[in-house]
């Protein structure tokens, strides 16, 4: 048995609050990685588009 499935099993138990609340931050981790990440690329294009012929 996963740790995913035991997770999904508590949900159904007093202990559903704090299984959320470890999801949700799981889930607000990853999107904050994603937005940083897409930032990211976004200036490193910027700066290729801006400055290519110095980095040739």
């Amino acid at each position: 048995m996963g740790i995913e499935t035991l997770l999904n099993i508590l949900c159904w138990t007093p202990l559903a609050k704090p299984i959320r609340a470890i999801r949700l931050i799981k889930i607000n981790r990853v999107a904050r990685e994603n937005y940083d990440l897409k930032k990211i690329d976004r200036l490193i294009n910027q700066i290729m588009m801006q400055h290519g012929d110095l980095l040739s």
